[in-house]
């Protein structure tokens, strides 16, 4: 099985396996530039390189480059849509250039209705998709989101609405955040609240076209539906560990890459709990 963390790319994408080493990383997600910002960096061919070299020189066998925050493909002001289709292309190109296993991101939101919203969201990955074919064809992740402020992709039923809506669906995956998914109402518990979520997975899209999991636990207070996105470390929020064990326990999923975006303190005697206690209860 392989786990791993969104890591720091401080000092050029290549310092991402100084971080991935320390970690113990089997595979790792991390941001382009500073996800705060609209500007996408400038990486030269030489950056590219040092960054293969130091991929090749570790033990991290999948890499996932997660969007920057700001992108909205959903929303419903076009001026928006436009930025953000600009900013993903631009994202997707490097995720490409560096060899990254997907492009992750999510579909915005959308202040008129949810209906709009994926209609939107559906137009601006379709025109992504067309833009990045056939120079940049790296694999283009949706991740469900958490639901609040009218969010768009929070409920497998979207999900299923946007991937009915894409064209070009060999260039599209999926991953699926625990935390994003408990508050936004799904419950995952139990081994029969996950086998129910995964059997409306594969109904609505296909479990084949499920490619990553985000491990995160969700805050106390952030309860089930709470559509509050706070992650916790694992087993010290309202999921719990026995439900991360059921995950990691539930065939299906086995195969898959486990990447966490848990709290970090800097200290990594406590960082690495938590990639620690997967592996445990894995077992």
């Amino acid at each position: 099985m392989l786990f791993g963390y969104h890591v720091s790319t401080a000092g050029g994408l290549h310092n991402a396996f100084k971080d991935a080493e320390e970690l113990t990383c089997d595979v790792i997600q991390i941001f382009i530039g500073s996800p705060q910002v609209w500007q996408t960096p400038q990486v030269s061919d030489k950056e590219i390189e040092k960054f293969k070299t130091a991929w090749k020189n570790s033990r991290v066998k999948q890499v996932l480059v997660h969007s920057a925050y700001l992108p909205n493909p959903a929303s419903h002001k076009m001026t928006l849509r436009n930025f953000s289709l600009k900013k993903l292309k631009e994202e997707a190109k490097i995720a490409y250039r560096i060899g990254a296993d997907g492009y992750n991101f999510h579909c915005g939101s959308n202040q008129n209705s949810n209906q709009e919203g994926v209609k939107l969201a559906i137009k601006t990955l379709n025109r992504l998709a067309e833009l990045t074919d056939e120079k940049w064809p790296v694999r283009l992740i949706i991740e469900n989101d958490a639901g609040a402020g009218n969010r768009i992709g929070d409920t497998i039923e979207e999900l299923g609405a946007i991937w009915k809506g894409i064209k070009n669906k060999k260039r599209f995956g999926f991953c699926l955040d625990t935390c994003h998914l408990f508050v936004s109402g799904t419950d995952l518990r139990t081994q029969k609240n996950i086998s129910d979520l995964l059997r409306k997975f594969d109904r609505l899209i296909g479990l084949k076209h499920l490619k990553f999991i985000h491990m995160n636990d969700a805050r106390r207070g952030c309860g089930l539906g709470s559509k509050k996105d706070r992650h916790a470390n694992i087993g010290k929020g309202e999921i719990g560990a026995q439900a991360f064990k059921n995950w990691l326990h539930t065939a299906k999923l086995r195969k898959l890459p486990f990447i966490l975006e848990t709290p970090r303190t800097g200290n990594i005697k406590e960082d690495i709990k938590d990639i620690k206690l997967l592996r445990k209860l894995a077992k």
